[in-house]
């Protein structure tokens, strides 16, 4: 009994590592070390398929915007840009009540992706996080702080390795619970 639960957890730990690197997803967003109050920010978001299948039916959501991919072949990079306004202090009031203000830094939380493998399978994942420390406009500080929530995530080194790794682990898991599920319920047709 116990030979054959070690051989069934290897086998499902061997499925799910092929299942994590035929399909190695990675997407990030970026944006700017600071910005001011009522300004309009760049966010840059890179999608890459660095898996060795192609991946279909790729989308974009957040809480600002819907993009619609299609096809991504193996290797491949996809990278846009969206604008994001930051609220003014008396925008947020009108909106939220007087005690409401914006948050400093900015935070604007990470995008889903989803899409679909060969057999019409559907993942999801997320990106990180930014937040955007804030400055006034009347500052005359010229040193640039940093971005909190891109360094803790390795979004912000130019070494994209960390975040491969940190996504080959989040696709094993993903995979482990899937086959999983499976197991235990698996799909009629």
């Amino acid at each position: 009994m116990k030979k054959s639960i070690i051989i069934m957890l290897l086998a499902m730990f061997l499925i799910s590592m092929g299942a994590a690197y035929a399909q190695s997803v990675v997407v990030t967003q970026k944006g700017p070390s600071q910005a001011q109050k009522g300004q309009n920010v760049t966010i840059a978001y890179t999608i890459q398929n660095n898996g060795n299948k192609d991946i279909y039916n790729v989308s974009v959501a957040d809480q600002n915007f819907y993009k619609f991919i299609g096809t991504m072949k193996a290797g491949s990079k996809k990278i846009f840009t969206e604008k994001v306004y930051i609220p003014t202090d008396k925008e947020v009031k009108e909106d939220f009540g007087s005690d409401a203000t914006v948050s400093n830094p900015f935070f604007i939380g990470g995008v889903g992706v989803t899409y679909q493998d060969a057999s019409g399978k559907t993942f999801g994942i997320n990106s990180n996080s930014i937040s955007i420390p804030l400055v006034s406009s009347k500052s005359t500080n010229k040193t640039t702080p940093a971005n909190i929530t891109q360094v803790a995530s390795g979004s912000a080194t130019t070494d994209a390795s960390q975040d491969g790794i940190v996504q080959q682990i989040m696709n094993l898991f993903y995979s482990i619970m899937q086959y999983i599920q499976n197991l235990i319920m698996p799909q009629s047709g």
